[in-house]
């Protein structure tokens, strides 16, 4: 039900977009002269993060579904070429574990929780309102496996309205490291204070004895300011 819903939305935002290009076709495809130096962005990235299979190590193996991701990001143009931008973006999927022990094999599923923030430098090669484009940038990725580690606690504190407050936990199997890629793509600006951008990332997460690597296709919409 939740993929179905994630999909749903993505429909609906490709619509939304599809509908505000329709309105002004002459200005998505006159590559006009733009205007976004020194202007300050706010976008949200909608990733079809591809899926891949991680070895762990002693014939144990994982392999993580396919899902979106999303995310949301600010940006500053310091020229009509040259933007820096900083974003946050988060996705959970589905995956497979196979663990090869001493005593025979055995086998699981979950579901994983991962985040990142990551600054990037892109580079538009035209100042136009459509221009390809390239990026690389680098941050912080973190990804919890939500397997429990131990039995369940329980941590307390007091509230000044309403006392003592309990609530359970479970400590859970992480990983976090440094993070860097390069991407790739288009971005066009059907509207004065709107785009979009089409693009390409590779991204490489490195959580010391385990490096993995994500491909995700993108579009971002933003708005400038």
């Amino acid at each position: 039900m939740r993929r179905r819903m994630r999909y749903g939305m993505l429909l609906l935002l490709a619509m939304v977009t599809v509908g505000w290009i329709g309105a002004d076709v002459s200005g998505l495809f006159a590559a006009e002269a733009s205007s976004r130096a020194e202007t300050w962005e706010f976008y949200i990235p909608i990733r079809y993060i591809s899926g891949q299979s991680v070895d762990v190590g002693g014939g144990s193996k994982l392999d993580i579904n396919s899902d979106l991701g999303w995310g949301f990001g600010f940006g500053y143009n310091l020229s009509e070429k040259i933007e820096m931008t900083g974003e946050f973006a988060w996705m959970n999927a589905n995956y497979d574990v196979k663990w090869v022990g001493t005593t025979g094999t055995a086998s699981a599923t979950g579901e994983l929780d991962a985040s990142t923030t990551q600054f990037n430098f892109i580079y538009n090669f035209m100042p136009k309102t459509i221009t390809p484009y390239i990026s690389a940038g680098f941050g912080w990725a973190w990804v919890d496996s939500n397997i429990p580690t131990g039995s369940s606690d329980i941590g307390c504190y007091w509230d000044p309205w309403y006392g003592y407050i309990c609530y359970e936990y479970t400590n859970t199997i992480t990983e976090s490291g440094f993070n860097y890629g390069f991407g790739a793509g288009v971005r066009i600006e059907p509207k004065e204070s709107f785009y979009f951008q089409l693009g390409l990332n590779e991204n490489w997460q490195d959580y010391g004895a385990k490096k993995w690597d994500t491909l995700s296709y993108r579009l971002s919409m933003g708005w400038k300011f």
